[in-house]
């Protein structure tokens, strides 16, 4: 009986190790063709753990190599169902990082205000958060097709795409509020605050909520479909959508942290009341600063001048994503003129170059500023730019005139002459290196004559010989003038409104530009209150076309429909990418609607820039995000410690 019961342990044993085997095998399949995904996107991969110390002093940290955070994340990334990848470092990453020291770097504005949230949609927000804040995932800034784990270790999406399941890491911890801790007003901020599930349940609650303006009213309508989080325990949460939609998956990537118990209290430590404590948000009194779980946490902000920022200490990345130096200043600079001059007295270490300055200063004038140490380097970028035409003004609600006024829009030349040939001419709403754009859709030429015909096809003439075009609108007799609000600090865009005017009166119509600061100029845009503006998106990679072209958003109260554009076809289109899955499709939907707005010319696109910078060779060849390469300077690092 022994003898038999023994046999039978055997037995069990050895189908238990047979069974461990082929999960583990099955866990290495899984996670080999993660690794396959990168390579076959152009990352070299490693074996994660690379013993070429190839950067001091943080570890093994190597061009295009993969790397795992903790050994639990490499386990977590070996399970199919994990949406994650590797994280792998961008194929120019540098041989050599000094780490340490302070790194000066431009804030060209004052932002708005600092409330994750509640603050309006800013790039300066955005990007000063993208220091203080971490993500569910970390999108890799040269392949933004794969996530990679940040502040979860672990997403799975249920068959039917309709419910995300999000582990988050252990030992996150939110950075010290940035007050007088010592302060009696203050003492019920003391202590640890780790992160929670809690903090992101708080994070939608708060954009889902009408009272609160700003970012939220601009992200509301892509969190419709979404049920409230279910926060299953402090590391465990539960995504609930009502239906599967392409951008969920990036979405529930991109969710950031709101902590509950700073947020949801005035300064006292007292509870906002249920019924409104949304619209407390709007003027909290912790808006004019930062908080946030990232690489660096915010110590004070002097408005004009400066915001400073320092390495967390506590952060949850030691090996794949840690900060490069001690310090962040950001010296704030809005005169352009200046920034040259900050940059050759050493008080930033790099800058981007206006196109004037480029022609007049850079291009072909080694050594550059007079400075051996200084070196140039030209990125593309994203983002592109626009003419934005109100439709809600009589002026700009026919096609025919507003297709004239981009025919009366010399782009080519503009590009050419004053941006200093630091981009190209675009027809449409995305990123050209993006699937999405058409380009075998040209851009309408410069063609004065074409802009007079359309004016007269729609009954523009000069009734009364004073060279301005006029019409009878409701009854009543109005010339064709209208305002177009510019940047305000920019030389480039004087330039361009300059000659666009000209280029205008010609063809019968009146423009006056009215320059502002841009935070003047976004809250008349919100408002409604313009006839035109010169205006510029970063588009997402992954194309949603609700926030800014969607009927639904035309009225809202600071949402980005900033024309008030209205199409039922377009309507249409948007509807059917958030559904369709297929890349394929997808193409062809997006194709259909650049050449919607190509006919309709809500915008009168005007080009996609490439971005001159200059910086001291103390600093590594910068190392761009693909995305967002003039707001995410995280990856930047120090060669030699500057003097």
């Amino acid at each position: 009986m022994k003898r038999l019961l023994q046999s039978g342990f055997g037995i069990v044993l050895l189908g238990l190790l047979v069974v461990l085997g082929l999960f583990n095998t099955a866990q290495l399949h899984n996670l080999e063709g993660k690794v396959a995904r990168l390579e076959s996107s152009g990352v070299r991969v490693t074996d994660g753990t690379p013993t070429a110390v190839r950067v001091a002093p943080a570890g093994a940290q190597v061009a295009g190599a993969t790397c795992y955070e903790t050994p639990e994340d490499e386990a977590a990334l070996a399970d199919p169902s994990n949406l994650l990848d590797p994280f792998a470092f961008p194929p120019n990453w540098p041989e050599r990082i000094e780490r340490g020291g302070t790194f000066p770097r431009l804030l060209a504005q004052d932002p708005p205000g600092l409330h994750l949230v509640a603050s309006n949609n800013a790039v300066d927000t955005t990007e000063i958060y993208k220091y203080v804040t971490s993500r569910v995932a970390y999108q890799l800034p040269h392949d933004p097709d794969h996530y990679a784990p940040d502040l979860a270790t672990r997403v799975t999406r249920s068959d039917d795409g309709k419910t995300y399941d999000v582990w988050l890491r252990k030992g996150v911890f939110w950075h010290p509020p940035a007050v007088d801790l010592d302060d009696p007003r203050h003492a019920w901020l003391k202590g640890e605050h780790p992160l929670t599930a809690h903090d992101f349940a708080f994070w939608l609650e708060t954009i889902q909520n009408p009272q609160v303006l700003g970012r939220a009213a601009a992200l509301r309508n892509y969190f419709q479909e979404w049920e409230p989080i279910e926060v299953i325990d402090d590391h465990h949460f539960r995504v609930h959508v009502k239906e599967n939609l392409f951008m969920t998956r990036s979405q529930v990537f991109d969710m950031e942290p709101l902590p509950r118990w700073l947020y949801q209290y005035d300064e006292d430590g007292n509870r906002f009341d249920d019924a409104t404590w949304g619209d407390k948000q709007n003027t909290h009194w912790y808006s004019r600063k930062a908080v946030g779980v990232g690489m660096y946490r915010f110590v004070d902000w002097e408005e004009g001048v400066r915001m400073s920022l320092e390495r967390n200490e506590r952060y949850h990345n030691t090996k794949c994503l840690t900060p490069n130096f001690d310090r962040v200043e950001m010296n704030i600079i809005k005169d352009q003129q200046a920034w040259l001059r900050s940059l050759k007295t050493k008080g930033i270490a790099y800058t981007q170059v206006q196109p004037q300055q480029f022609n007049a200063e850079i291009r072909g004038r080694e050594p550059y500023l007079g400075e051996p140490g200084l070196k140039l380097a030209i990125h593309d970028e994203a983002s592109y730019f626009y003419l934005g035409w109100n439709q809600t003004r009589p002026l700009f609600q026919d096609k025919r005139v507003r297709r004239a006024l981009t025919h009366a829009f010399d782009r080519q030349g503009l590009v050419k002459n004053v941006f200093a040939e630091l981009g190209a001419v675009t027809s449409g709403p995305f990123d050209q290196a993006n699937p999405c754009y058409d380009h075998s859709i040209a851009p309408l030429a410069y063609d004065l004559e074409e802009a007079r015909r359309l004016l007269a096809e729609a009954e523009w003439s000069d009734t009364d010989g004073d060279g301005v075009l006029d019409k009878v609108i409701d009854g009543k007799k109005t010339p064709f003038s209208f305002v177009l609000l510019t940047y305000g600090s920019s030389s480039e865009y004087e330039t361009l409104a300059r000659v666009y005017r000209e280029a205008l009166l010609d063809i019968g119509i009146q423009m006056t530009a009215q320059p502002l600061e841009w935070a003047a100029q976004l809250k008349k845009m919100g408002e409604r209150d313009f006839d035109a503006f010169t205006g510029a998106w970063n588009p997402q990679w992954d194309v949603d076309l609700y926030q800014i072209w969607h009927s639904t958003e035309a009225d809202k109260p600071g949402s980005s429909n900033y024309i008030s554009f209205r199409s039922e076809e377009g309507d249409r289109i948007a509807a059917a990418l958030r559904r369709e899955f297929d890349p394929a499709k997808r193409t062809a939907l997006c194709h259909s609607f650049h050449a919607l707005l190509h006919e309709e010319q809500p915008y009168s696109f005007f080009y996609q820039r490439k971005r001159a910078v200059l910086y001291w060779d103390s600093l590594n060849e910068p190392t761009f995000s693909k995305l967002n390469p003039q707001r995410d300077t995280r990856l930047f690092s120090f060669a030699t410690r500057p003097e």
